[in-house]
This record gives structure tokens, C-alpha cells and sequence, in this order.
């Protein structure tokens, strides 16, 4: 599908808002949204995309999130779109984007980026998955891979791994490994308490075969598809995080006018007031802060320092918002029809993948020239 340009893409969105509150939770949603053109929104049409654009793509997510009241969905959609499918569109050869984007886009294929390691986790340039070439060209991976957003459900794996010694900058490489492939292994979906319907898992890869034309970004390539992905990632994939928080002020509201203590409605008392407003504020500063960055993304000029600069702003504005939304609710905030534990819980774990927030301020700080 073709997504429209200008006044049409409200009518779109409008769409897109109809489409989850009726299938997003069914079986088949993948494609389904991809039946929507939503994976294609960021693509450039030379690549046989919508070329929408990254605000956008931004939008749509921020408007399946808000519609659903769910969070593992579009957070595991976002990082389909920008861990795996951006930096094959970035990078691919036309082979491999002939092999992978159209289904990729589709919704026919998930993919998964695999870099994250035990010993490494935000470091990620601390790798120990190793990766070997042959005499004749072919590569052998061994490693194992943690919290694999997409792991249990995905085709394709985008996996990072050391492929000789030294500086990063050109001792990693980049690999795309279809399920399929021998001696790769994934466990099974980790528990946890964020991102409900969001799967993870490990990777094993144990002596996996694959050919030269799997690398992506070419040998030593690594360092640039890893830049690419963090970069794009930390600014976006928080965008179904402004959904959430719009939800949640919508149903405050509602919330704080219809319940009544002392004698009237608690939006009558000023405390209860300043809180929802101080949501808003909350929300508001997000939205415009992540907009403006998919703003420059699109205008080509997004550096790593806005890029953490906007995952540090939104992940903390949403963690200030649960707070005051627990108070709003008081003791009901521990009811799960409330939502307010379940969005508490993601507020905690937005703070920690993509790079965790102290990683970020570093970022921001070296962008400083400190």
C-alpha cells in the first residue's frame, strides 16, 4: 500500500487508529499493519517504500499506542523498523534488499537486531560474538546474544559480531541470519514485567555457515551499521511512549470528573489539578522534543547527541508522569484496569534499553565537547 502525502495522511492515520483498535491484538497483526503500508512509511521510494518519512512513521506509532493502551506491540514494531529494517534499506546491497525489505515491509517478515551480550550490555562495543571468514568467503558465527527484542517471532536476525582485532571501527561486522540457519538457536520468550506482548529472548549461534553476501555494510562494516541503528533507535523507538501518556491523561481526566470525595468531583481540588497539568506538561515537552528530532532526521542533520538527548528527555519525562499519574489515582493506581502498574513498569525499563540513561548522558556530554 501506498501511503498518501500531506492533507491525506490524516485521513491515513485516521485509518491506522481504526485498523488497531480492531485487529492490533489479533493474530496476523504484522502483516496486517504492513497491509496498512505502516513499515513502509520511512522507506524512500527508490527502495520501493512510502518515503513518508521518520515524523511520520513517529505519528503512526504514537497513534497505535494511544488507540491500544498497549505497549509491547509498537515497541516491538519499532525496533523491527529501526534496528533491522532502516539499516537494511541504509546498507543493503541490491541483492540483499531484493532478499529481505519488500517482506520486511510487508509485515510478512519480523526482524530482530542481535547485539546486546551479558558482559557487555550497553557496551556494546565489547563484544565477544566472533565472526570468521573462510578461504572461501564464507563466514562462522559463534556467540550468544541477550534481550533480542522480537527473538521468539523473528525471520531475520541483524547480528553484530567481532570479525578481527583492535580499533571497532573496523573490527565489526554485520550479519543477516535467517532463522533457518543451521547451528542458530533462540531461547525462549524472558519474563519480565514491561512491554506485555514485546518478545525476548536469547541467541545462540554455534558455528553458523553463512555466506560473504550476508554481511552487511561489507567486512568491518559493523561499526557504521551499529551507528546507524543506535542513532535512528534511541530517537524513535519512544514514539509509542506519547500514545501511552496521551491515553493516560485522557482517561485521568475523565477520571478526576466523575469521582467524587468530600463533597465533590476531585478535579475540584487544586493538587489533583496541578498534577494532570503537570502530565500534560510532561507530555507535551516529550512529543515536541521527539517531533523536532524526527524532524532533523528527515531533514538529514539528526547526530548521535540529539539522538540520546531525546531518549534521555522522553524516558524521563514519562517516568515524572507515572509518578504524578500513581497520585492522581491513589490506591487505585495498584487496580490493573487503572493501567497505572503496568505503564509504572515501562516507564522503569524505557530508562534502560537502547543504552541506559547514564550511557546517554555521555553521549550528550562528548556532543558537548566535554
Amino acid at each position: 500500500m501506498t501511503v498518501p502525502e500531506g492533507r491525506e495522511y490524516t485521513t491515513w492515520l485516521a485509518g491506522l487508529r481504526t485498523w488497531a483498535a480492531h485487529a492490533a491484538d489479533r493474530p496476523g497483526a504484522w502483516r496486517s499493519a504492513g497491509a496498512q503500508g505502516l513499515f513502509s512509511l520511512p522507506v524512500g521510494t527508490e527502495f520501493g517504500g512510502a518515503g513518508a518519512g521518520y515524523e511520520a512513521t513517529c505519528r503512526a506509532m504514537e497513534a497505535i499506542a494511544e488507540e491500544t493502551g498497549e505497549s509491547g506491540l509498537p515497541f516491538a514494531m519499532s525496533a523491527h523498523l529501526w534496528a533491522c529494517q532502516d539499516p537494511l534499506a541504509a546498507f543493503g546491497t541490491a541483492e540483499q534488499r531484493s532478499a529481505y525489505l519488500d517482506a520486511a515491509m510487508s509485515g510478512e517478515l519480523i526482524g530482530a537486531f542481535a547485539a546486546t551480550e551479558y558482559d557487555a550490555g550497553s557496551d556494546l562495543l565489547s563484544l565477544r560474538t566472533t565472526a570468521k571468514q573462510s578461504d572461501s568467503g564464507s563466514w562462522s558465527l559463534d556467540g550468544t546474544k541477550m534481550f533480542v527484542t522480537n527473538g521468539p517471532i523473528a525471520d531475520l536476525f541483524l547480528v553484530l559480531a567481532r570479525s578481527g582485532e583492535g580499533n571497532p571501527l573496523g573490527a565489526l561486522s554485520a550479519f543477516l541470519v535467517p532463522k533457518s540457519a543451521a547451528g542458530l538457536t533462540v531461547g525462549p520468550d524472558i519474563e519480565k514485567s514491561a512491554l506485555p506482548g514485546a518478545k525476548l529472548s536469547t541467541l545462540h549461534l554455534d558455528d553458523v555457515i553463512v555466506p560473504a553476501a550476508a554481511c552487511l555494510g561489507g567486512a568491518g562494516g559493523g561499526f557504521a551499521v551499529l551507528m546507524r541503528a543506535m542513532r535512528i533507535e534511541r530517537a524513535f523507538i519512544l514514539a509509542p511512549v506519547l500514545g501511552l501518556m496521551a491515553r493516560a491523561v485522557r482517561r485521568a481526566v475523565e477520571h478526576v470528573k466523575t469521582r467524587e470525595q468530600g463533597g465533590g468531583p476531585l478535579s475540584s481540588y487544586d493538587t489533583i489539578r496541578a498534577r494532570i497539568v503537570r502530565m500534560h506538561l510532561s507530555l507535551t515537552t516529550a512529543r515536541e522534543i521527539l517531533h523536532g528530532t524526527a524532524r532533523q532526521a528527515d531533514a538529514g542533520t539528526l547526530d548521535h547527541a540529539r539522538s540520546s538527548l531525546t531518549k534521555l528527555l522522553v524516558s524521563s519525562e514519562f517516568g515524572s508522569f507515572c509518578a504524578e499519574l500513581s497520585d492522581v489515582y491513589g490506591g487505585y493506581a495498584l487496580l490493573p484496569e487503572t493501567g497505572v502498574a503496568q505503564l509504572t513498569a515501562d516507564a522503569v525499563a524505557s530508562r534502560y534499553y537502547s543504552g541506559t540513561s547514564d550511557m546517554q548522558i555521555k553521549i550528550i556530554a562528548e556532543g558537548l565537547g566535554l
